[in-house]
């Protein structure tokens, strides 16, 4: 499943990310790499962004649909 199938408000693990040694330099000066848990907040219209939060810390990213395409997840059921 990739970062682009998930609903607003669903946690995941990131599994994997795929793309060149750039987009995983760019995903992990954002903090985000595998097994790093994450939820959707809000996917924007029109092709716009994703803004994902950090379970963790609550930091928040925007990330381009592009690159989220890139980035493989487990979706986790809530608890």
């Amino acid at each position: 499943m990739r970062l682009l199938d998930l609903k607003q408000g669903d946690t995941a693990t990131i599994d994997k990310i795929n793309g060149g040694r750039n987009m995983r330099f760019r995903m992990d000066g954002f903090g985000l790499r595998a097994g790093k848990r994450i939820r959707l907040i809000m996917a924007a219209p029109f092709r716009g962004p994703l803004l994902v939060e950090d379970t963790e810390s609550g930091a928040r990213t925007m990330i381009g649909r592009g690159m989220a395409e890139d980035i493989e997840v487990s979706h986790q059921e809530p608890s």
